[in-house]
């Protein structure tokens, strides 16, 4: 992800079941351990789902997706 100077962020909170915290906070832990020299948060993890998520869904509606952050994948594949 892009360091937060990068780009211009907003800060949005959103109550979430617990369950699904815990399975934000197991993807931050796959984040870790399968990505080298990364050490995921759980706001960087939900973050990233949101990110794809909306990319699916926007999609889906045939809507064309604005502006986001480029994903680390996507930056090294540009070098």
């Amino acid at each position: 992800m892009p360091r937060t100077r990068e780009l211009d962020f907003q800060l949005f909170n959103v109550r979430l079941p617990a369950g699904t915290v815990e399975r934000i906070q197991r993807y931050r832990d796959y984040l870790s351990q399968t990505q080298p020299g990364i050490e995921a948060s759980a706001s960087t993890a939900a973050r990233m789902l949101l990110f794809r998520a909306l990319e699916l869904v926007e999609q889906e509606m045939g809507v064309r997706a604005g502006p986001t952050p480029n994903t680390r994948r996507e930056q090294r594949s540009k070098k």
